[in-house]
């Protein structure tokens, strides 16, 4: 009898190891929670972010030099556009592929912000052709 005794009054001093364990999982699964919750809505952000991007232009003071070679360089990078374009065009027309819905979601939200056909056609990696096309069509 006085080992039972000793015992009972053992079990009063001895901490209780499954409630610690508890805690420490409430623990786990609250930040597991938080940590998927935050990686849910910086994947939103992301997937707005590519959806529509910003034109970005970096400007620097210049010279009036400066502005000149600028304004070669952007005529010879349109030139090489265009060239590169135009195969496209006859590759595409023959091979008209459908295109995809976010694609042509995408196409009618810069065409919204008011970018140029051209500006679409390179974001979106469509011939200009169409992207007219998708933009005359609305995206049906």
């Amino acid at each position: 009898m006085g080992i039972g005794v000793f015992f009972i009054l053992l079990s009063f001093f001895v901490k209780d190891k499954t409630k610690k364990v508890e805690q420490d999982l409430e623990e786990l699964s609250i930040s597991l929670f938080q940590e998927t919750h935050n990686l849910k809505r910086r994947l939103k952000i992301v997937e707005e972010e590519l959806l529509v991007e910003p034109e970005f232009q970096v400007t620097t003071p210049s010279t009036n030099k400066q502005t000149v070679s600028n304004q070669k360089i952007q005529q010879v990078m349109q030139a090489v556009q265009q060239a590169t374009q135009a195969p496209k065009v006859n590759k595409a027309m023959s091979n008209s592929k459908p295109i995809h819905q976010i694609i042509i979601s995408q196409v009618l939200e810069l065409h919204k912000q008011g970018l140029s056909i051209a500006d679409i056609s390179i974001r979106s990696n469509l011939t200009e052709e169409q992207v007219r096309q998708v933009i005359a069509d609305g995206g049906r």
